[in-house]
């Protein structure tokens, strides 16, 4: 698991999600699989999960570098930094 993956779980900690759906159960499982194994690689499924939960709740999350790496995956383009 690379660091700014470990930064990525950490922040979905704090994130508030809608208690019906898949959302929450998913970042409380890729907590676990940090706390169990730091060292232990995402499977493709799993980082795919994770960074569409970064973006989905972008907005809740304060790490720029984290939400900026999402969304170039989930829209495949580098992402502009407003200061």
């Amino acid at each position: 698991m690379t660091g700014l993956e470990k930064r990525a779980i950490r922040s979905l900690r704090d994130v508030k999600m809608p208690e019906g759906n898949w959302h929450g159960r998913r970042a409380e499982f890729l907590y676990g699989v940090m706390a169990l194994d730091p060292h232990r690689r995402l499977t493709a499924e799993q980082a795919g999960d994770l960074w569409y939960l970064v973006w989905r709740y972008r907005r809740q999350i304060a790490d720029c570098e984290v939400v900026m790496h999402a969304n170039e995956i989930v829209n495949g383009a580098m992402s502009l930094a407003f200061q």
